[in-house]
């Protein structure tokens, strides 16, 4: 069972890799709301693709943590430190490359998502160092789209091939009707316009508890604490056997207190 997780996680990966190339035909940052709009209302089957690129993406980082879960119930760990570490560079990377793809949908939710972000940055010190990565002050998306289509899809693939070593094409399509599957039973957020006032937006489902943490007056460089933390976790797991019933144990108590913060 384990195997067949892992097999089609890197099927969904492949899905959405394909449909963002189709929407990236569409895409233009300078334009970047009406081209989401366009690609939505306007462009033939421009809503099917984009709906598959954001539900296989989806489920793509849902199947990761199953697939993170499944991992640390195993009492022994039969995986090189090499390809340990390669996948916790996969799992950074792909939180980073799902926010940032909702940025660059660039209604109110995805750009107030991005100033948050920018805010932390700037509010964290040594994080301030970085904020030159990703702010822009001639057009807000465009480094957010750089690293969606560039940066990060490069590091991901990289990481992802070190780590699964090899890619089982007949697995796609099992990939392929997971998302359609998706597509069929859940509905995508509706877009909210830049200019629209009096809404309430939220950012992605997994910033959600960190956005919350903000609005009840927790410091920065705290709420940056808590959402690194489970990372060193990881991280302790592989190179600190003696401690990985207790590192479970903390795992599972930082996911519900996280859980908690984000639906309150």
């Amino acid at each position: 069972m384990p195997y067949m997780i892992s097999w089609i996680t890197v099927a969904l990966f492949n899905v959405s890799i394909f449909s963002g190339l189709v929407v990236a035909f569409v895409y233009k940052p300078s334009l970047a709301y009406e081209s989401v709009q366009k690609l939505t209302f306007l462009v033939p089957y421009g809503d099917i693709f984009r709906e598959l690129h954001y539900f296989s993406s989806e489920a793509f980082l849902v199947m990761t943590l199953v697939h993170v879960v499944l991992e640390l119930r195993k009492k022994e760990i039969v995986i090189s430190a090499t390809s340990w570490n390669y996948s916790l560079l996969a799992l950074g990377a792909l939180f980073f490359v799902m926010f940032t793809g909702y940025v660059l949908k660039a209604d109110l939710s995805g750009l107030s998502a991005g100033e948050v972000a920018l805010s932390l940055l700037k509010q964290t010190p040594g994080m301030n160092f970085f904020l030159p990565l990703f702010e822009d002050t001639s057009l807000f998306v465009w480094k957010f789209y750089l690293w969606h289509i560039l940066f990060l899809p490069i590091i991901l693939v990289y990481a992802l091939l070190l780590h699964v070593k090899t890619f089982r094409t007949k697995m796609w399509s099992i990939g392929l009707g997971v998302s359609v599957l998706c597509m069929v039973f859940f509905t995508m957020p509706r877009d909210i316009a830049p200019d629209m006032m009096g809404v309430h937006v939220t950012g992605p489902w997994f910033f959600k508890g960190a956005e919350n943490l903000l609005m009840f007056g927790i410091h920065p460089v705290v709420v940056d604490v808590v959402m690194f933390f489970p990372f060193a976790l990881l991280v302790c797991y592989f190179y600190k056997p003696f401690w990985r019933t207790g590192i479970r144990i903390v795992l599972i108590l930082w996911s519900v207190a996280y859980a908690i913060f984000s639906f309150i």
